[in-house]
């Protein structure tokens, strides 16, 4: 099926791909029309603005993370109801695994998917110059699908006019436009990257400035030509949402309530999807302002995102605490990722050396750090049989944390080894059914621990937990 999709990449990290692809799903949109967003990679961020401008969750498609079918399947799960799809790259458009390895990269999931690259150009030091940048970038990789160029931070009609001239004439590559160098859109940062869509009262007011700046500067009718000439869509095999996976245990519905607040915002909607697929219901509660968990749940999820910012007010929520406790020792299973393991562990120490008791399902104390203590993607692989999974079963995902683990009982016996780059390292706590790691796992590079999941929740259901 030939659906109409479109990769926004950009030349690096901050040449403002980002905000110009948030811009062109608003645009869209207020033409009426139904558009997919997806971001290329793990980030968490990003995916936020992109689903406020589309109304509509933004997904993330991560070659590196899962393997080509996977990847496929995900991204065109979204397709048959939308008019079309809009995926912003990540760093520069072929910056992937390495320097000779283009797993994650833009490129990657472009030629994977036979979908059309845009590519967005800062140009606020250059005129002639940015002809030669994108013709490297055109003939770096032939088989790659350059459709289309943006400028951005672009000084007047005149230097526009330049730069326009030199890419077109040198490469024979269409300038969709541009974007004024004075334009009124920055997005603050925080230590994680962007703020969070949610947490900004203007969001939809910078939405807003910078759809109209797209609509003033960009030939959408252009783009949008250029996402209806991509190729059929690659055939590939469903490993995950099919009628057999989902037959074998949906026949008892069971609740899984997630986390999902300012303090914990980091998930990958697609794990919430194969969690519904083998027949869980997802109930959403906040552990900054609930007192109670939901009713009936027979597991819980904590995703990442910034408990240090929260850590006051979520270490006085006292009745909820003593409630994740008590229901964990009974033997709920509950998986918690990186912030939501900060909350689970006994104390958390903030970037101002404050401390605060957190849950306490786990021993030891989180203390955020000055700098960065990991970052990239690993594979876990668990060393004695948990509910997610048998002994050796592997699970792809990502690490980003400023935080360390620290006052660990001696001889702790850690859940996985954790293979990252040439590392391996062990990480990990247990306690019953619980599990914590600073890891953000994909359940579609692991369906079967999903799978394993959903099943422990219905056991724990049933009595038997």
């Amino acid at each position: 099926m030939n659906h109409p999709r479109v990769i926004i990449a950009g030349t690096n990290s901050g040449c403002g791909k980002t905000t110009i692809t948030m811009g062109i799903i608003a645009a869209l949109v207020k033409r009426g029309m139904k558009v997919s967003p997806y971001k290329t990679g793990p980030d968490y961020i990003d995916p936020g603005f992109h689903s406020l401008a589309a109304g509509k969750k933004c997904r993330n498609l991560d070659t590196m993370m899962l393997g080509k079918e996977v990847v496929l399947e995900l991204f065109e799960r979204e397709l048959s109801n939308t008019d079309i799809a809009i995926v912003e790259g990540v760093m520069g458009l072929y910056d992937g695994a390495g320097g000779l390895d283009e797993r994650g990269s833009a490129a990657h999931l472009s030629k994977l998917s036979n979908t059309p690259v845009i590519l967005v150009i800062d140009a606020r030091a250059m005129a002639a110059s940015a002809g030669a940048v994108v013709l490297g970038f055109k003939e770096f990789d032939p088989e790659l699908n350059l459709a289309g160029v943006i400028i951005n931070m672009v000084g007047s009609r005149r230097h526009f006019e330049m730069v326009k001239d030199s890419i077109e004439n040198r490469t024979g590559v269409t300038v969709l436009g541009y974007i004024p160098k004075n334009s009124n859109f920055q997005i603050p940062e925080r230590h994680l990257g962007l703020i969070p869509a949610w947490e900004k009262d203007k969001t939809f007011s910078v939405i807003k400035r910078i759809s109209e700046t797209i609509e003033d500067n960009i030939e959408l009718d252009a783009l949008l030509n250029i996402a209806n000439s991509a190729p059929v869509f690659p055939s590939y095999k469903k490993t995950i949402f099919t009628l057999l996976n989902r037959s074998s245990i949906s026949e008892v519905k069971i609740k899984i309530g997630v986390a999902r607040d300012n303090a914990f915002c980091f998930y990958y909607d697609d794990n919430l999807d194969i969690l519904e697929n083998y027949g869980a219901e997802i109930v959403y509660f906040s552990p900054l302002e609930d007192k109670v968990l939901p009713n009936d749940i027979s597991a819980l999820y904590f995703g990442g995102g910034y408990p240090e910012l929260f850590a006051e007010k979520l270490s006085q929520n006292y009745q909820l605490i003593e409630e994740i406790r008590t229901l964990v020792d009974r033997g709920l299973p509950a998986l918690a990722e990186c912030g939501g393991f900060m909350y689970l562990c006994s104390e958390l120490t903030d970037m101002d050396g404050n401390s605060f008791s957190m849950a306490g399902v786990f021993p030891g104390r989180t203390v955020m750090d000055k700098k960065l203590r990991s970052l990239g993607y690993c594979e876990s692989v668990i060393k004695e049989d948990i509910f997610l999974g048998k002994k050796g079963t592997s699970i792809a995902g990502h690490m980003f944390h400023w935080a360390f683990l620290d006052d660990i009982p001696e001889g702790y016996k850690f859940a996985f080894e954790i293979k990252k780059g040439n590392k391996n390292i062990d990480g990990g706590m247990v306690r019953k059914n619980a599990v914590g790691s600073w890891v953000h796992f994909h359940f579609g590079s692991s369906p079967h621990s999903a799978e394993k999941f959903v099943l422990a929740a219905k056991k724990y259901c049933r009595g038997e937990g």
